[in-house]
């Protein structure tokens, strides 16, 4: 009885490791292709940041902070800019110099101020306003695009859609079909960019504009678009 039970119990196992065996041969000889689709995008930024500093160095002493302030948040306001949700103070202090290594020349108080802006019309107004004020410290310092995740969402989409319409093509051109997805890797890129303008308006692109038959210059502030890419390799099973 005990020897029976033994042959019993060897001939399932036997069974159990050639099906396990002729699953993993099925596996490794499935065939298959691979795919690498790279979806991009170019947007135009919805967040403008400009680095702003008033120095009472650049007037030599002619004009103090606090007026240099009240010319800064006049300017802004003209151009209802929502002070207490766009401005911020980085930093104040004192620029301490020496005339000789025994000799101090008053120190200069100067302040630095980043103020968040949403559309670049409304910055070069501003900048404009600024430097109509003499302040032309100003400096376009980062730019975003707050809308990255359902953007990364939609070319994730249209990237694999991408990928299957691919290899369905070259699929059917040698009689098969493409079957499920077997592996999917994918990852983005980009997302950053230097902004192109200069720290004022002598540095800003220029161009000319004819108004009345009189020749004038008028800047213009190229912020550029930011670009993503989106990346996806992805193994298909063929039919």
């Amino acid at each position: 009885m005990r020897s029976r039970f033994f042959i019993m119990a060897f001939i399932v196992a036997a069974l159990s490791l050639t099906t396990a065996g002729n699953t993993n041969a099925q596996n490794t000889t499935q065939p298959y292709i691979d795919m690498n689709t790279t979806v991009q995008r170019e947007v135009t930024p919805d967040e403008l940041y400009l680095k702003i500093v008033i120095s009472e160095k650049d007037y030599k002493g002619k004009k103090s902070l606090e007026e240099m302030q009240e010319a800064m948040l006049g300017a802004l306001k003209a151009n209802r800019i929502d002070i207490p949700e766009c401005l911020t103070l980085n930093y104040m202090g004192s620029e301490v110099s020496y005339k000789t290594f025994s000799k101090k020349i008053k120190p200069k108080t100067q302040a630095t101020y980043m103020l968040k802006l949403y559309d670049a019309t409304i910055m070069q107004q501003v900048i404009l306003s600024l430097e109509e004020r003499e302040i032309s410290n100003i400096e376009l310092a980062k730019m975003k695009f707050t809308k990255e995740k359902e953007l990364k969402k939609e070319m994730a989409i249209e990237a694999m859609q991408q990928a299957k319409a691919e290899a369905e093509t070259l699929a059917g051109a040698i009689g098969q079909q493409v079957g499920k997805a077997i592996s999917i890797n994918s990852w983005m890129n980009g997302g950053e960019v230097q902004p192109r303008m200069y720290k004022s308006r002598a540095n800003m692109v220029m161009e000319d504009a004819v108004a009345d038959g009189a020749s004038m210059v008028v800047p213009v502030i190229s912020i550029g678009k930011i670009t993503y890419n989106f990346n996806v390799n992805v193994r298909f099973e063929l039919q």
